[in-house]
């Protein structure tokens, strides 16, 4: 404990930027709650730590159709380390999230300035705002992992700045991003990729808040429902940019424009959830002869609890099309998903979960190939 408060006061002296007097310490309480980590604050309120840990052990069995190259692995999925708080002020907010597994990798680096609920600006490396299934964070996944949309069609963490903000006592959340569109991590000075840029509002219908994105667990009967549009404008430089689109999919190494556009819904009570989720992508490449392509995929999932807060049954079923008459060679990819959960703590933070995938490629000329997987994950967050 008192290794863990001198990193705090000392992690609050960077945010300070003017060194702590020596008594500080007895200034600042710690405290802690069960599965909201470990959190310092000085008397004043005007700075604040919280510590969590995400670590998620994964072994997974795949069985791919025709190829010899099956078999198990094990691995650590994720091994995160969150600092998130506020310094100066109670409103000017911090979020700080580095990921220890593989080579190690910066997540997200956020500062927000909270003052007005209403209006939000923020800067540093986060989350794009588009679509639910990203943007639910991986520690509250309903399944081990998130869909093949989200393979197809997600916008990575990025970095620059833009604006959130509160309307009508929460019921209503918007996002506004502009992004350099070159991913995470990245610092490339030369070459101007074309700014990548979103917007999304999300409104609770029925129940609870617009404040975050879930897939189960309500106290009470929910509604929320979402929408988001996307877009960049691409350089001749910049094929492997942030563009939501994998390696090899679409050639626009010419250029050209990406946009996307996504709505979802979801609703949950105390024993039932279900969640539908739509993305469309035009694509359009700066070069001769080759015709707008519009891609598509969607979602839906939904899971009963057998035991409240304890024991889930969730299925998936989720869907990729091509637009093929524009150099594609997949038609589609569909896959269907079991789960069964054990919520050892009653919610996300401590679970052990267990699922079989199916999934199929189509491709244009009618071969299809077919691979099963069997995950088991164990998560500790606190």
């Amino acid at each position: 404990m008192r290794i863990l408060a001198v990193l705090a006061v000392s992690f609050m002296t960077l945010f300070s930027f003017v060194p702590l007097q020596a008594n500080a310490a007895d200034d600042i309480k710690v405290k802690t709650k069960k599965g909201t980590g470990l959190t310092f604050q000085t008397a004043d309120k005007n700075y604040k730590l919280r510590m969590r840990l995400q670590g998620q052990f994964l072994a997974n069995y795949i069985n791919p159709d025709g190829d010899d190259d099956e078999g198990l692995g094990f691995r650590v999925r994720r091994l995160r380390v969150t600092w998130n708080g506020n310094a100066f002020a109670p409103w000017m907010k911090y979020k700080v999230q580095y990921d220890f597994s593989r080579e190690g990798e910066l997540k997200d680096m956020k500062l927000s300035f909270a003052k007005n609920k209403t209006f939000v600006p923020t800067v540093g490396q986060y989350k794009v705002p588009f679509n639910r299934e990203v943007l639910n964070s991986s520690s509250v996944l309903q399944l081990v992992g998130r869909s093949i949309i989200t393979d197809y069609f997600e916008y990575d963490r990025d970095i620059g700045g833009g604006f959130y903000g509160f309307m009508n006592n929460g019921m209503v959340r918007y996002d506004v991003g502009f992004f350099q569109g070159q991913g995470t991590n990245v610092r490339n000075d030369k070459d101007n990729t074309g700014m990548l840029w979103a917007a999304r509002v999300q409104v609770a219908v029925l129940g609870g808040k617009a404040k975050k994105v879930r897939e189960n667990f309500a106290k009470k009967p929910t509604l929320t429902i979402g929408a988001a549009v996307a877009g960049i404008d691409l350089e001749e430089s910049s094929a492997d940019s942030n563009i939501g689109i994998p390696s090899g999919e679409r050639d626009i190494s010419n250029g050209g424009t990406v946009t996307s556009i996504t709505g979802d819904i979801n609703y949950r009570d105390s024993r039932f959830n279900l969640t539908g989720e739509y993305i469309g992508r035009w694509v359009n490449a700066d070069e001769a002869g080759i015709e707008t392509a519009y891609d598509y995929g969607f979602r839906v999932q939904g899971g009963f609890f057998v035991v409240p807060k304890k024991v889930e049954l969730a299925s998936r079923y989720a869907m990729v099309v091509f637009d093929d008459e524009v150099m594609a060679d997949l038609d589609q990819v569909w896959t269907f998903t079991q789960g069964l959960n054990y919520y050892l703590s009653g919610n996300h933070k401590w679970k052990v979960q267990l699922d079989y995938t199916f999934q199929r490629e189509e491709e244009v000329g009618g071969a299809e190939l077919d691979e099963s997987m069997v995950r088991a994950q164990v998560q500790a967050y606190f």
